[in-house]
């Protein structure tokens, strides 16, 4: 777009040959045409290598509401998470990872590839509604199917209920183990008065009682011991959301924190460590790691400072969960794959809808092509990008209304190059507005994020009202933690995004409306739960 950058200190250098120093030398024809074999040779072996690689086992591993800065490679000294940290150091941190600032539009774009103004999902659907993502879009179970891949579904779904077409046996998962709705008992597995818990699409009255951590990932070990390859296993875990919920066992090591939510969120925050562990040990046991694509995200930013009654930690990022702030939408993102550089971290902009084309490339599936296809705003190929360093893309649209739909729904972003513009929406938590650091933090905790000085707001009132009433301008990549709105000194830019945003605001869908709340009645005693915000 042009705009305005700050000035890199970064140097580039060019070998360059001196006028008058060429030299010719004299090739004989014969060993021309031995070169130009040579040449072609080397040109077939990455497409013969490919051809004789097996697709790679994928496995894409899903944390709720985990705080940016609540695990030990991004500084967190409070919570140790040291198999998090061992993913880590095998793969790359995906340090400027973006998504949606709340679980049903974010689930729906990574597993669709398409991005909210194009699915319509803004926010999370309501408990026992009829709401579903779209049929009409193919998810990436079903385009790995295509290629010979098993497909299977273990956890939250949250992506629609009431039909057995929109549940995960009817978007291209062989199997499911888990529920289907936003949140509920981790042990009781209670929704509003009635069991969500199932396999396939049979209630499963057995796992009552049984923390989800634990049968989520014993279903998870077990298709990794069995699944014929390749195979494709979405593990998408109940911690840490509320209820704030786990066994005391979890708790034990965390008598430093301060008792109440983010005690227990420290011992979620725990058992999901364990988790991970576990499936990643099934794949070492197996001696299939190494050759494994094995992705860890956060479906969006952890609540901070009570919001719903929790206490994650985004810190230094400002704001948290259901805003459009750093805090919200950039959240914790790992991979580690075969050509992926270990101990690496990568700055490149990467959303949540990249997901789709970038695991089928690493697939071996060629050109993506969808019905209807991607479109601007939606998911990017970034297999290039994460395993051969290539330059990533300039823009991230995080969110954008059309015109009329802005009333009841968390803003408007954009960022491109270095900046970013945002405009808060009505869906504003005000306790999110700042910059929260948890209880029984230590004063200056170490981040991957640099901000300078602890950013600590003055004054809470005006904090809450700024980019409400206009839009503010921050420079994300010298002032990541959004200090200083720069719209006043930069009002050209301001402009130049509001009408990139245009561009966006034009092809953006109505929010998903709902379809009505009679349920459609499926195998076994499961219930929908009532209809509830």
């Amino acid at each position: 777009m042009g705009l305005p950058r700050r000035t890199s200190s970064r140097r580039t250098s060019a070998r360059t040959r001196a006028p008058g120093a060429s030299r010719t030398t004299r090739i004989s024809s014969r060993s021309s045409c031995a070169r130009a074999a040579r040449t072609a040779l080397r040109a077939a072996l990455p497409a013969l290598a490919a051809a004789a690689s097996p697709a790679p086992n994928i496995l894409f591993l899903v944390a709720d509401d985990l705080g940016f800065n609540d695990v030990g490679f991004h500084g967190s000294k409070q919570i140790p998470t040291p198999r998090l940290d061992a993913l880590a150091a095998d793969g790359v941190d995906l340090l400027n990872y973006h998504t949606h600032p709340v679980c049903s539009p974010s689930r729906a774009s990574m597993l669709s590839g398409r991005h909210a103004i194009h699915h319509g999902i803004y926010m999370p659907f309501a408990q026992g509604t009829a709401y579903h993502l779209s049929l009409e879009y193919e998810l990436l179970p079903e385009a790995l199917r295509r290629l010979g891949y098993e497909t299977h579904a273990v956890g939250k779904w949250h992506l629609g209920q009431n039909t057995r077409a929109a549940l995960p046996t009817g978007r291209g998962f062989d199997s499911f183990l888990g529920y289907w709705s936003g949140a509920e008992d981790y042990f009781a597995h209670d929704c509003a008065g009635a069991y969500d818990f199932a396999n396939n699409e049979t209630t499963a009255w057995a796992y009552d009682g049984v923390y989800s951590a634990y049968s989520f990932t014993d279903r998870a070990v077990d298709v990794v011991a069995s699944a014929s390859t390749p195979y494709f296993l979405y593990v998408a875990w109940q911690n840490v959301h509320w209820p704030l919920e786990v066994p005391a066992r979890y708790l034990e090591p965390f008598g430093h924190v301060p008792a109440g939510p983010r005690r227990n969120v420290s011992g979620m925050v725990s058992a999901l460590d364990e988790a991970v562990g576990n499936v990643t040990g099934a794949l070492k046991a197996r001696r299939a790691y190494d050759d494994a694509v094995v992705v860890f995200v956060s479906d969006n930013g952890g609540p901070t400072n009570g919001d719903e009654g929790t206490a994650s930690n985004n810190w230094p990022l400002r704001g948290g969960k259901n805003t459009l702030y750093e805090g919200g939408t950039r959240v914790v993102g790992l991979l580690k794959a075969p050509g992926v550089a270990k101990s690496s971290a990568s700055r490149a902009k990467l959303h949540a809808v990249d997901w789709f084309p970038t695991l089928y490339r690493f697939a071996g599936g060629g050109p993506l092509v969808l019905n209807p296809p991607l479109a601007p705003g939606d998911g990017v190929d970034s297999y290039d990008v994460l395993a051969r360093g290539a330059p990533g893309r300039d823009e991230l649209l995080l969110e954008a209304h059309a015109p009329g739909s802005n009333d009841t729904v968390h803003g408007e972003a954009l960022i491109v190059g270095d900046w970013k513009f945002l405009r808060i929406g009505t869906v504003r938590p005000d306790s999110e507005a700042g910059w929260t650091r948890p209880p029984g933090q230590e004063a200056h905790p170490r981040s991957v994020v640099d901000c300078g000085a602890a950013p600590e707001p003055a004054d809470a009132n005006a904090t809450r009202r700024q980019c409400v009433a206009a839009p503010c301008l921050f420079d994300v990549a010298a002032d990541p933690c959004e200090r200083v709105d720069r719209a006043v000194e930069f009002p050209d830019v301001l402009a130049a995004l509001d009408a990139r945003l245009d561009a966006y605001r034009a092809t953006a869908v109505p929010p998903v409306a709902a379809l009505g709340c009679a349920p459609v009645v499926v195998d076994g005693a499961w219930r929908p739960c009532d209809d509830v915000t």
